[in-house]
Parts: C-alpha cells; structure tokens; sequence
C-alpha cells in the first residue's frame, strides 16, 4: 500500500503518513470526503455489509473489515497522521483514543455539547431548538466529548424531521471536508501536518 508524503511543520522530515477512515454504514461521509479530494489511504469499517466499501473500492482505497474493537490498534499504521470517523457508530477503546491522541477527529450532527450520542438530529427537532448544526471534534474516551474544532448551525424553523437530515447531511459534507483540509493542508503532493 503506497501512503501519500508528508512533512511536518516547522521540520525537513518527509515521511509517508497515511489518513484512516473508519466508516460502518453506507459511507456518505466517505463520499463526500472523496468527492472534495481528500487522499484516504484506508478505509477501517466493523460491519462486513457496510456500502462504504464498495465506494472505497471505487476509488481504489484499500480497506479492511475488523469486527473485534480490541484489534482496531493494530489494524492502523502506528504513523497515521489521521483518523477520521465518518458514520463509525462505535465507541473507541481507551488504549486506541491514547495512542492517537489528537489525530482522531469525529463528525456529530448537533452543536455539541447539546444533544450528544444518537440519533441527534431528532433529539434537537423533538427539543424543539430553533438552531441545531453540525459539530467536527476530537475524540477522547466519552460520547461526543472531545474538543471542539469547528461548528456550523443550521436553523430549524419552517422545516420538518426529513428536511432538517437533509440540511444537516449536506452540512456535514461541506463543514468536514473544509476542516480536514485545513488541518492537512494538501498542497497537491503532499500533506503537512
């Protein structure tokens, strides 16, 4: 598997560090992060079925089906520059979240810290917010508690539950892919992290 050049900054070091995706479902977060030309090298997914295989082998990702969270550590290069969590609806164990520390980032459909966990979108329509929005965060070992790194909101009112996902949805896709981007600074090359 060939992983894309990177530097880091503020050094010479060049070193192939490769970006990880974990998905479980249909993999639209995947797609999008595709779409917006965002080099994945590996797609990690824990639901054999999941369609974001067939879009990773579509775009000539390698991927791997790992189903037990203990062997999630070993599934990843120790060098992964990044971990992006795009519909992985499990909780990563605490030696997995301390060994990629700060290079695992996740997408939530809510502003958190408001409405955490699943099923996000319904809770904050159902609460009766006239804002709700899309969070991009680190993870650490709780529900949606990481830092945050980037909110975008969206307002409610006139909408009903279908438009809301839609709108969230498409946020989603625009707001993960400007972060990752920013926080990779691809220059074309090569990524600097």
């Amino acid at each position: 598997m060939k992983f894309h050049k990177a530097f880091f900054r503020g050094t010479s070091a060049t070193q192939f560090l490769p970006i990880v995706c974990f998905a479980s479902g249909n993999g639209t977060n995947l797609q999008a992060l595709i779409d917006a030309h965002i080099k994945i090298d590996m797609l990690i997914t824990d639901n054999p079925n999941a369609y974001a295989i067939q879009r990773a082998k579509n775009a000539d990702i390698h991927y791997h089906v790992v189903t037990k969270k203990k062997e999630w550590i070993n599934a990843i290069p120790n060098n992964t520059a990044l971990v992006i969590l795009a519909g992985f609806m499990r909780i990563l164990p605490p030696d997995f979240v301390n060994k990629f520390r700060e290079r695992i980032i996740n997408i939530h459909p809510s502003l958190l810290p408001s409405f955490p966990g699943l099923d996000a979108i319904k809770q904050a329509y159902d609460y009766g917010v006239k804002y709700t929005g899309v969070t991009v965060h680190y993870v650490d070992e709780g529900i949606d508690t990481g830092s945050i790194i980037a909110q975008k909101a969206v307002y409610i009112p006139g909408m009903d539950l279908a438009d809301l996902e839609k709108n969230i949805h498409q946020v989603e896709h625009e707001l993960y892919s400007m972060v990752i981007k920013q926080m990779l600074r691809y220059d074309g090359l090569n990524y600097v992290v």
